[in-house]
């Protein structure tokens, strides 16, 4: 008991927190009233069980009453039983102004009918925990924007008891990112327009219509227009990392058949694939396949990326194979080739922003380091999860596994 609840006070306290990090609050929360119940049975004798009922109260409650995010305990139609005080420091309501309550009701703002619905039926139909960010009203009307994760706590016959709402307000963090984003999308689109204007400079000093161009000046210009070219590319890119970080992005849930998504890709890579001389091949042979409510786009974004890596890292001749598994809950679809690899030792970087591994930046200089954190994020957003297998000499396959 007393190391889950230090373990609480080790996850609650501080300003910054991760996801994780309320995860594992709410977790700990939940296994401090799991050894509460299991003390209470264990005792025998009435004036026992109340003795240490209410001394174990006692050091939930001050375990909780003195962090930063806050915690309500409700009964299951949501009628709040406990609050701690960090109720009051995010909400402006106190705990006496909340407990009796229907959890919320004070401080909610209007949102999408199907968030509450989605909401309610994770955590008292699916039985199951629900994590995400909502808005809300404090009590002198300030909105404010807060990480949540309710669960529901099951009786004997696993039927809802209570649930465990943990809320971490995340305004400051949502207003700091604003700005970044704000500022690096307006240098972004700044930085396009005297780009695009060396672009068309460049092609008029090609054309001769200025003048007469050297066959060593036009070696000049061609590698300019080169470098320029890159630049654009990386401008672009970065302006779609931009737009999925601040989640402006939306999805489009949809159902697709695997075997047309895999001819669309493939017609779209065949180009780089022949132009490196690189062999592509479909191995898909169910073509019944499909996946409900899923975006295609998204999903093509990032086989195309493995794709583009696959031929961009392979050797004349080599061959890059397209491939998907059915499992129980997941298709997994995988992208091989027989190319450079990623060393072990930068295996763990791999998906970070700009990060080339050391052979790749030798092998293709003009890389970006964007195009796998893209498909990283693409793939959270439509519920997937990318792995990797990577050994020098024998080459890479990247996974991604989509729910059904």
């Amino acid at each position: 008991m007393k190391t889950k609840i230090l373990k609480i006070h080790k996850y609650v306290t501080g300003q910054k927190q991760t996801a994780k990090e309320l995860e594992d609050v709410r977790i700990a929360t939940l296994n401090v009233l799991d050894d509460l119940e299991t003390e209470r049975k264990r005792l025998v004798g009435a004036n026992a069980k109340e003795k240490i009922l209410v001394k174990d109260l006692e050091k939930f409650k001050l375990a909780l009453d003195n962090v930063t995010n806050s915690v309500m305990i409700t009964d299951r139609d949501g009628i709040v039983l406990y609050a701690n005080h960090a109720v009051e420091q995010i909400t402006g309501y106190k705990s006496e102004d909340v407990i009796g309550k229907k959890s919320g009701v004070l401080w909610k703002m209007p949102m999408p009918v199907e968030y509450y619905q989605t909401l309610w039926d994770t955590i008292k139909n699916q039985k199951k925990v629900f994590t995400g960010e909502i808005k809300n009203k404090r009590k002198n009307g300030e909105v404010y924007t807060a990480a949540i994760a309710v669960s529901p706590i099951l009786d004997e016959k696993g039927e809802v008891e209570f649930f465990v709402g943990v809320e971490r307000d995340i305004t400051q963090e949502k207003n700091i990112e604003k700005v970044r984003i704000d500022f690096l999308t307006l240098a972004s689109h700044q930085l396009r327009t005297p780009l695009s204007g060396t672009k068309w400079l460049i092609g008029t000093l090609k054309r001769n219509i200025l003048g007469p161009v050297t066959e060593k000046q036009k070696e000049y210009l061609d590698e300019l227009y080169q470098v320029n070219e890159r630049m654009i590319k990386l401008v672009f890119e970065m302006l779609n990392v931009l737009r999925l970080e601040s989640d402006s992005s939306l999805i489009k849930k949809e159902t697709i058949s695997i075997g047309s998504l895999y001819e669309e890709v493939f017609l779209m890579m065949a180009p780089a694939a022949k132009a490196k001389d690189v062999i592509l091949r479909n191995g898909l042979k169910n073509r019944e396949m499909i996946i409900k409510e899923t975006d295609v786009q998204m999903l093509a974004s990032i086989l195309e990326t493995f794709i583009s890596n696959a031929i961009n890292y392979s050797e004349i001749g080599q061959e890059v194979l397209l491939d998907v598994k059915e499992e129980t809950d997941v298709f997994i679809f995988s992208v091989s080739d027989s190319g450079i690899a990623i060393p072990k030792e930068e295996q763990k970087q791999i998906f970070e922003r700009f990060y080339r591994a050391s052979n790749a930046k030798l092998f293709k200089p003009d890389g970006t380091g964007l195009g796998l954190y893209v498909a990283s994020i693409l793939a959270e957003k439509v519920g997937g999860k990318i792995s990797f297998e990577s050994e020098v000499g024998k080459g890479t396959t990247f996974y991604l596994r989509i729910p059904k």
